[in-house]
């Protein structure tokens, strides 16, 4: 048996989800499964993964919520059973290796559109759904990478525990008491249509 464990539940892994229907039927030796914890937080992580491991699990991979405060619990796992991590990675636990895209380039790649659409530069408001997790991070970092040197900047990043009614409140929020800014960035895959929900109303 193997489990991909997400960080949370978004239409983000609805993608991750099909291919692991696809992969079940090719591979019949293996059981897979897709787990998403109760809620986007780093201990119901680790307690699903425990919990797996408990019940014998061969491999787990997880898109590690907080990689900071979750390394010990992400070792643990590692000496009990294979671990490899997706999406938002843990580099410094003993996992087997990282599987996904570059959030760096990923971020870079954001960058490259804001000198675009700002050519005079701009005030920009951030929005993630875990801000301790690497994928957060390292998205920003290739964002703030890319327009260093510019008059576009970064004034905050706003986190929602991958809660979509309070992404949208961020928006409204930033639209309230944030009238200098004139650019909003979606980071987390549901953050960019609660956005736009927020504008539009």
């Amino acid at each position: 048996t193997l489990v991909f464990v997400t960080n949370g539940a978004s239409d983000f892994w609805k993608a991750a989800e099909a291919g692991i229907k696809k992969a079940q039927k090719e591979m019949p030796n293996y059981t897979l499964e897709l787990k998403y914890p109760e809620q986007a937080s780093a201990a119901v992580q680790e307690r699903l993964m425990d919990d797996l491991v408990a019940s014998g699990v061969s491999g787990i991979m997880v898109s590690a919520v907080d990689p900071k405060t979750e390394t010990d619990a992400l070792d643990r796992i590692a000496s009990k059973t294979l671990l490899l991590t997706t999406d938002s990675d843990a580099q410094q636990s003993k996992r087997v290796a990282y599987i996904g895209s570059s959030n760096i380039l990923a971020g870079n790649q954001v960058g490259e559109e804001l000198k675009k659409a700002l050519p005079k530069g701009g005030k920009c408001m951030a929005y993630v759904g875990l801000p301790g997790a690497a994928n957060a991070k390292e998205r920003i970092q290739g964002i703030k990478d890319v327009i260093k040197g510019t008059k576009i900047q970064i004034v905050d990043v706003r986190g929602d525990n991958m809660d979509q009614t309070a992404a949208k409140r961020n928006a409204e929020d930033t639209l309230t008491a944030n009238p200098d800014v004139n650019c909003m960035i979606g980071v987390y895959s549901y953050n960019v249509p609660e956005i736009y929900q927020a504008l539009k109303e």
